[in-house]
């Protein structure tokens, strides 16, 4: 299953601190809040800054490999952040990334179950300075034809 994960930063212009305020994990599928602080947190937050339209979640791939593409929320994702790990081994160059989003392929899977993480930071819209990390984290299935090793 996939989820993504928000962490929060309060930027403070004055002091030059970062300061992280909170961070929480959002199973996908799932609404646990109640609909005034899903509002609030939509009012503060702004929607999503990753729009991922592959891979999808538990997906199952063969020897071609993972297509990936992503859309940024334009006016608020900050490109140069955006990060691809494979199995914890940063990929990002292997893709194509540009202001609005990032699309490619990625091979060299290993058998069985893969994770792939994509990361960017970007800006929420209240209060001014707000800084937000977006995660989102995918469940990628390596399955090599059955007659691919065979004689």
């Amino acid at each position: 299953m996939g989820y993504s994960q928000v962490g929060v930063f309060i930027e403070s212009s004055m002091s030059g601190l970062h300061l992280r305020s909170f961070r929480w994990l959002v199973p996908l599928g799932l609404c646990g809040l109640p609909l005034a602080a899903g509002l609030a947190g939509l009012l503060m937050l702004g929607p999503a800054l990753l729009d991922v339209q592959t891979p999808v979640a538990d997906a199952q791939v063969g020897i071609e490999g993972v297509e990936v593409f992503v859309r940024f929320d334009v006016v608020r994702a900050r490109a140069a952040t955006f990060r691809a790990l494979l199995n914890g081994a940063d990929v990002t160059d292997e893709l194509e990334v540009a202001q609005n989003g990032v699309h490619g392929s990625l091979h060299g899977l290993l058998h069985g179950d893969n994770e792939l993480r994509l990361e960017i930071y970007g800006e929420g819209y209240w209060p001014p300075g707000l800084l937000l990390e977006e995660t989102r984290t995918y469940h990628i299935r390596f399955r090599p034809r059955l007659d691919f090793n065979r004689g």
